[in-house]
């Protein structure tokens, strides 16, 4: 274990080096390994095939380039149908992965690509190569179903409840109206069979994000040009900064998935069970510090101090580092940990560190 301000996440850090050592290993005679493209800053963007079945599922990750858990689990994923070579999904299904659309944002884990452009918000002007790629790979592809792999933030709630959102599914809107189509409701079925299966893992974790309609996000492209989405986010589950239950839900939830689409047990579930998924709330911040003083004018008339973990690169690894944060979740109702700063003084980031020093993550 170490010190707050110096532990490392570097198990998150998930570039086109890790990929490129992962396709290695992968039997060639069941994965079909390709460059689709080039990043703004000329990296590979790979694409993974695999299975000769009529049902086209196409999947892509690290469109932000430091959420890297679904990426992960999809590896994961690969891997283990690398060793079981699963007849039933490689008849039955088409797969097309791209496990890092945002290879440049991977390598700096920042959100943004290297023009600073999120790509989820590019589906409508198409500007930046990245989301060009993945609007082609789409329009060749022309799949059944899309799956847009994501993280979340630590900050998420299940609903109102102290319950952290370990992981979070969304189908898409493709109006302002958010009209609830066959293809929506396909979604919807598909996302409340997973639901069910994670309820028995991880009771009342799994949450429901807000369904706003932003044509700009691809989620939201994909559904109004009538491909069933679904948008996976992987969250936070107590004390688990590396994602390591998150990854394995994620991984649990794509083999209920596909099973699920096979036997059609999806049919058994409605949009009603689909919306009695509590949606997500800001309601959690890293760490409530309480009985402080401070100087400063920021912090003197406030009870306590939201601090919020920020993932950063320094000495070319990765870590957390606590900041104190009133926005991120300015109605904040829960921490993941509560600390008594025994009347220590805390003006500046210094102070902070200081405060910090003796908690520990495991």
């Amino acid at each position: 274990m170490q010190f707050l301000n110096q532990v490392e996440i570097n198990q998150r850090y998930f570039t086109n080096k890790h990929l490129e050592n992962v396709l290695e290993q992968l039997d060639s005679s069941i994965f079909k390994t390709s460059v689709l493209g080039k990043s703004v800053q000329q990296k590979n963007i790979y694409k993974i095939e695999f299975g000769s079945g009529n049902y086209k599922v196409l999947l892509w990750s690290q469109m932000h380039g430091n959420e890297t858990t679904t990426t992960k689990a999809v590896i994961e994923f690969l891997i283990n149908l690398n060793t079981t070579k699963n007849l039933n999904w490689l008849n039955y299904f088409s797969f097309t992965f791209i496990p890092i659309l945002n290879p440049d944002g991977a390598e700096a884990f920042t959100r943004v690509n290297a023009n600073k452009v999120d790509l989820n918000r590019d589906s409508v002007d198409l500007s930046q190569p990245e989301a060009q790629i993945l609007r082609n790979a789409f329009n060749t592809f022309k799949p059944n179903l899309a799956l847009n792999m994501h993280d979340q933030r630590t900050i998420f709630s299940v609903g109102s409840t102290n319950n952290t959102a370990t992981l979070s599914f969304l189908a898409p809107a493709f109006n302002q109206a958010r009209t609830i189509n066959e293809t929506r409701t396909f979604a919807m079925q598909l996302i409340a069979s997973m639901n069910t299966e994670l309820q028995k893992v991880v009771p009342s974790h799994i949450g429901r994000f807000d369904d706003g309609f932003n044509l700009n996000c691809i989620g939201d492209m994909f559904t109004y040009l009538n491909t069933p989405t679904i948008l996976f986010e992987a969250g936070f589950f107590k004390n688990d900064y590396q994602r390591n239950v998150a990854q394995k839900l994620v991984f649990n939830s794509l083999n209920h998935l596909f099973n699920s689409i096979i036997t059609k047990e999806y049919e058994r579930f409605t949009v009603t069970n689909y919306l009695e998924i509590p949606e997500n709330e800001k309601n959690y911040v890293d760490v409530v510090i309480k009985n402080f003083t401070s100087t400063n004018p920021n912090f003197i008339n406030k009870k306590a101090l939201p601090v919020v973990f920020k993932e950063v690169i320094l000495n070319n690894e990765l870590h957390l580092q606590p900041q104190i944060d009133f926005d991120s979740a300015p109605n904040y109702q829960f921490a993941h940990l509560q600390l008594n700063a025994q009347l220590q003084e805390i003006n500046n980031q210094e102070q902070l560190l200081k405060v910090l020093q003796d908690v520990i993550i495991p």
